[in-house]
């Protein structure tokens, strides 16, 4: 009989080399403190470091992660490219995204899985539910994540404390017959306006990362990825006047 994972955790990673065997650890102490049934997926996009040889010592020292290294080949388009390519390959019931900087809160997994047994589609980490995890992002970035969360909340009629964050969990098979479609960072707020527009359950657990740019190689550049947050703003809010995103 073929094994299968519940969870599948997709860990996309670009020169992560000085981080990815922490974020790898802090997966193995959850994995070790639950009952967690779950493959990791490390994702390597053309790194220039050591990153593949890391991630490849990784798959013997952690055999209870079920660790699985795949090395894309191809030019590099970005987070949303990636990890809809781990999504192809992915086997569990249930997907994660987590970062490979070791910086998100991965002891809230079981409670992602937790919510998804009791039917949510997708349930994310939030940093803007508390005031104190909101003190652990940077003050221009909580200036932005303000002006979206309202832009949002005017767009959609929704309160929605965090779309943004990539630390998340969803129905694996709902998600991708959503059928994705963003290359960068835009893919995080793509999942969350797709499932909420198709109807689906979403639920936010307070929670907060490292402090911004403690951890790893620095691959996220907001003014890179501000066209394509409010491209997929717009397109869920024209979804509302029967001008169908999917």
């Amino acid at each position: 009989m073929t094994w299968l994972p519940e969870l599948s955790v997709i860990m996309p990673c670009l020169n992560e080399a000085a981080t990815l065997a922490s974020a790898v650890e802090k997966l193995s102490v959850v994995a070790t403190h639950t009952s967690l049934n779950f493959e990791l997926i490390i994702l390597d996009e053309e790194s220039q470091d050591d990153t593949l040889q890391v991630a490849a010592g990784l798959i013997e020292q952690y055999p209870a992660l079920h660790v699985r290294v795949f090395h894309r080949v191809r030019r590099r388009v970005g987070f949303g490219a990636i990890v809809r390519y781990g999504l192809a390959h992915a086997r569990g019931q249930y997907c994660a995204f987590v970062s490979a900087d070791a910086a998100d809160p991965v002891d809230l997994l079981p409670e992602f899985v937790k919510r998804l047994r009791r039917g949510a589609h997708h349930v994310q980490c939030s940093r803007f539910i508390r005031p104190e995890d909101a003190r652990t992002v940077s003050r221009s970035y909580r200036l932005y994540q303000a002006i979206y969360r309202r832009l949002v909340r005017l767009a959609l009629r929704r309160e929605i404390p965090d779309s943004t964050y990539g630390f998340r969990a969803f129905d694996r098979v709902y998600v991708q017959a959503l059928g994705l479609t963003s290359n960068r960072f835009s893919v995080c707020p793509e999942i969350t306006f797709k499932v909420l527009l198709s109807g689906g359950t979403l639920e936010y657990v307070p929670g907060h990362p490292v402090p911004f740019k403690s951890g790893g190689s620095v691959r996220f550049q907001l003014p890179h990825e501000l066209p394509g947050y409010a491209y997929v703003l717009f397109r869920a809010w024209i979804h509302r006047f029967g001008l169908y995103w999917f």
